[in-house]
């Protein structure tokens, strides 16, 4: 007989207790009383022959995220008791392995969580250059001298080639959205020092979050994080008076723009 991984079953925006209470790897709490916010967490050992699989719902869909390493759920018990904010670590590859194994590892994954529904998520002050255009844009991380977050170059549905997979520094990050649940994946890149250019260790994580508290990463004033739906219209106007500037500098240099992409909507907004 065989051992089977065990399956443990999140759905996002289910109550906490719900989770804790049925999987089959109990999770651990550690909290802070003074700020009354808490993590839950089921760690295991890279190392472990039996890693769990996570299936993740999200409004029907299934995600299912093998050989997890690393599950962790913050809760702000102020706000709610519901999973908005979900941070996964995947195991990586033995070591020795290549870059060019990682990449095509990643983009496997990618193409599973495409498949189940998620999309390609340009954030709102960033020109939608999809990765079509990833010859034209010399700077791995930077558009006519802005650093933009949804790089042309690490665009979900263009596989990236070896040459500019390199050239990117030690981060790599992928956005998608479904549902008003935002997902960032990303690798952490670590060479070999003995070859450098062939092989390396990478960190793969994703974090999943609700629209909340996506909007709300990096408002740090506690007024501003009260109101921040009534601020948000603001922001989002800002946002995108920078991206249509860049668009027009891109437009004037040949480079096209992906016009059929829509920001998705934000359920906050239209409630």
């Amino acid at each position: 007989m065989t051992n089977q991984s065990e399956i443990i079953e999140i759905e996002l925006l289910s109550s906490i207790k719900n989770i804790t209470k049925n999987t089959p790897t109990p999770f651990t709490e550690s909290c802070m009383p003074q700020v009354n916010i808490c993590w839950y967490k089921i760690q295991k050992s890279a190392n472990d022959t039996d890693l769990p699989t996570i299936n993740l719902k999200n409004n029907g869909s299934i995600l299912s995220l093998e050989q997890a390493v690393n599950i962790t759920v913050a809760l702000d018990k102020d706000t709610t008791e519901n999973i908005e904010n979900l941070n996964v670590i995947l195991r990586g590859l033995p070591k020795g392995s290549t870059h060019e194994q990682y990449r095509d590892l990643i983009f496997s994954l990618i193409d599973k969580i495409k498949k189940s529904g998620w999309s390609h998520f340009y954030f709102p002050e960033d020109p939608r250059i999809s990765g079509s255009q990833a010859g034209k844009i010399s700077s791995p991380d930077e558009v006519f001298g802005r650093y933009v977050s949804s790089h042309p170059w690490l665009d979900p549905d263009y596989q990236l080639d070896l040459k500019r997979w390199l050239q990117i520094g030690s981060f790599y990050r992928w956005y998608f959205y479904k549902d008003g649940i935002y997902l960032n994946l990303k690798a952490w890149k670590q060479n070999d020092s003995e070859a450098p250019t062939e092989k390396a260790t990478y960190l793969i994580t994703l974090d999943f979050q609700s629209e909340s508290e996506f909007w709300l990463d990096g408002i740090t004033d506690k007024k501003e994080r009260q109101h921040w739906k009534e601020l948000l219209p603001g922001r989002l106007n800002a946002y995108h008076k920078t991206r249509l500037e860049l668009e027009e500098k891109a437009r004037a240099a040949g480079i096209e723009i992906d016009e059929s992409y829509q920001d998705p909507l934000i359920h906050a907004l239209n409630n």
